[in-house]
């Protein structure tokens, strides 16, 4: 089974190379390919390149907080999503959460590479994609937890690696990214299923009643993301009422910062009550 790696950087590089060398340690059937250790010196490197990209059974795409905007990292994701399904590509996240993908990398289901489980489940999929024979369970369980601890130890010495001189590290997304990003897909939900065909105003009836119905889904999402549980939203003339919760601790910090990020994102006033119906929180009173 052809596994095709790629990486851009030097941290991604390191990634790439380790998992060369451990994934047939745990499949015996695989038959990793990266590019820093297979393109012989004086190769025709973009051939190669290509001939493997046609050959390979599954990509695995090495992400770093530098690289995820990479020219070249989205140019591999982009061949090898033409050649499978989805479920055959995935992103290995180095330093960085699902929730941290953009763009086009972020339609794959990622694998966080410091994460036993998800990289359990890894190995449980490449197993099912291979095109041979594949390995019984209990054997693959025996075999991914006696060779974890080596891919973990090379993670942990990939992570050390410093970043070249003005790359900023982007692996943390601000919140405001994360809200706008978050009501931009509820309302694509919201717009397909609303038709504009017919009577205009009962289309914008339609429209009124989903866009408020996605707004709702974005406050639930958006508490969510800080570990707070909505249990109501109101909409008056003015503001809006949300009582929520921290599930585990009633006396959780909730910033400023985030209710007015998400007053803007509403264009009105916010007021957080808890579920006694006292204002624990409220946004200015005039929106930015």
């Amino acid at each position: 089974m052809k596994v095709f790696l790629s990486w851009s950087g030097e941290r991604s590089r390191k990634v790439a190379e380790a998992l060369k060398h451990w994934l047939p340690d745990v499949i015996q059937e695989i038959d990793p390919w990266v590019s820093s250790q297979d393109i012989a010196k004086g190769g025709r490197g973009m051939d190669e390149l290509a001939h493997e990209l046609a050959t390979t059974d599954f990509g695995i795409i090495c992400v770093t907080p530098e690289n995820k905007a990479s020219t070249w990292i989205n140019f591999e994701a982009g061949a090898l999503a033409k050649k499978f399904e989805i479920a055959h590509v995935t992103p290995f996240l180095i330093g960085m959460k699902i929730t941290d993908l953009t763009g086009p990398l972020s339609k794959f289901q990622a694998t966080v590479g410091g994460n036993r489980q998800d990289v359990r489940k890894l190995i449980g999929d490449l197993n099912k994609a291979s095109s041979g024979r594949t390995v019984s369970e209990d054997r693959l369980e025996r075999s991914f937890t006696r060779s974890w601890p080596e891919l973990e130890s090379a993670l942990q010495e990939a992570q050390k690696v410093p970043l070249p001189e003005g790359v900023r590290n982007l692996a943390e997304r601000s919140e405001a990214e994360m809200l706008e990003e978050i009501l931009l897909l509820v309302r694509k939900l919201e717009y397909r299923g609303v038709s504009l065909e017919g009577e205009v105003n009962q289309a914008e009836a339609k429209l009124s009643r989903s866009r408020r119905i996605s707004e709702d889904e974005f406050i639930l999402a958006s508490f969510t993301k800080i570990g707070w549980r909505v249990t109501k939203s109101s909409w008056g003339n003015t503001e809006v009422s949300i009582t929520a919760r921290h599930p585990t601790d009633g006396s959780a910090f909730l910033s400023r910062a985030f209710i007015e990020r998400l007053a803007k994102s509403l264009s009105r006033p916010v007021v957080v009550m808890n579920e006694s119906g006292d204002a624990i929180f409220r946004s200015s009173a005039g929106l930015p």
